[in-house]
């Protein structure tokens, strides 16, 4: 079993005097990193060291992100487990795609905070489990008439003649009702990733908090929906047994039991809907 000194994270970047700061950051909470300055590094360093987490710097000179994430995918890597976020001063579409097409778990833009990272990392870390969208998926959590009940309810408030903002809330309210959540919210999420607005939430009745914009660098669950695509489930921090010794650490991050789903728009990603559980709620069957 692991434990919070096994993870290990390795930094290329150019930027040595960053790079040094934030390993000085994550070992403060209990990572072993450790810094690279080129490609070539880089690539000694993963064979002969096999860390879990590569932060890579998309236009390093000698071997860019793309590069090393197609090295990385070759025959000869086949055992490689190492996840990789990339980093990059631009919040280009076309950038965040290539990445994550080429097997990329994340991507970044700088100028980044310290605690960004350390919550992708913990993100990354967390059990999570990807719900395809097919009607034999859905039956796994708590029965296929869950599913059958909010589009039922989905299409009657669509049809209604009630504002966009009611009928978003009470979507959002039957959904935090049906999976007994504490909070169901809908949030747009800009197509670069960057930021977020809240348009519905189920505890909020008065509606005080809707319109209200969110750094979603504080979210990686939400940006890693963005970028897959996917339905995900998180299992709570408590019931992890890789993440419990790291919790008292990063007391600023929510650990409760989540699901997350994507929103579309004309073919488009538009934002995620996103359910968090109570500290009662365990695990998902």
């Amino acid at each position: 079993m692991a434990n919070k000194a096994n993870f290990r994270v390795l930094i290329a970047d150019e930027d040595s005097s960053t790079s040094r700061r934030l390993i000085e950051f994550l070992s403060q909470k209990g990572f072993d990193a450790h810094y690279v300055t080129s490609g070539k590094e880089a690539r000694d360093v993963i064979l002969a060291w096999k860390p879990h987490f590569i932060i890579y710097d998309l236009i390093l000179p000698d071997m860019n992100a793309l590069q090393v994430l197609t090295w990385l995918k070759e025959p000869t890597m086949k055992d490689n487990t190492a996840k990789v976020i990339v980093t990059s001063s631009n919040s280009i579409v076309k950038n965040i795609k290539d990445c994550l097409k080429l097997g990329a778990v994340d991507y970044i833009v700088r100028p980044y905070k310290f605690e960004n990272i350390l919550n992708r990392l913990i993100f990354h870390i967390q059990n999570k489990r990807e719900i395809s969208s097919d009607s034999k998926s859905q039956l796994v959590l708590d029965g296929g008439d869950l599913f059958l009940n909010l589009l039922d309810v989905v299409m009657r408030e669509a049809l209604s003649n009630r504002d966009q903002e009611d009928v978003l809330y009470n979507i959002s309210k039957m959904i935090a009702i049906t999976l007994k959540a504490v909070r169901c919210s809908v949030v747009n999420i800009t197509e670069d990733r960057l930021t977020g607005t809240i348009l519905a939430s189920s505890d909020d009745k008065d509606q005080t908090v809707r319109g209200m914009v969110l750094d979603m660098n504080k979210y990686p669950e939400m940006i890693h929906v963005m970028n897959t695509e996917k339905s995900i489930v998180i299992e709570d921090l408590e019931y992890d047994p890789q993440l419990a010794q790291i919790k008292d650490l990063v007391k600023g991050i929510s650990f409760n039991s989540m699901i997350l789903c994507p929103l579309t728009r004309n073919g488009e990603m538009y934002g995620v809907v996103s359910a968090r559980m109570d500290k009662k709620h365990s695990k998902f069957n």
